[in-house]
């Protein structure tokens, strides 16, 4: 992670985000739960990965928060649910 990042996943700005898909790609997305620190998301997306519960497809969660440049170089809002990303 950046220190720009390091420095912001302790604040409580990160929610987690159904992500409504489209032909041509992203479309849309909710917001269905936050804010939380990075740290109870990633926790939380886990959880909904290991027991989805309610959720008809639990691979269309993801963790919504602050603008950051990914590792790729894409400036993104999207964050992984894994910390080694």
């Amino acid at each position: 992670m950046k220190q720009g990042v390091e420095m912001q996943k302790n604040k409580k700005q990160f929610y987690i985000t159904e992500l409504n898909m489209g032909i041509d790609g992203l479309e849309s997305y909710t917001d269905y739960s936050g804010p939380f620190t990075l740290i109870k998301a990633r926790n939380i997306m886990e959880k909904l990965l290991k027991n989805p519960g309610q959720w008809v497809n639990p691979y269309m969660m993801s963790i919504r928060g602050p603008r950051h440049t990914n590792g790729y170089g894409h400036n993104t809002e999207f964050y992984s649910e894994r910390e080694d990303r």
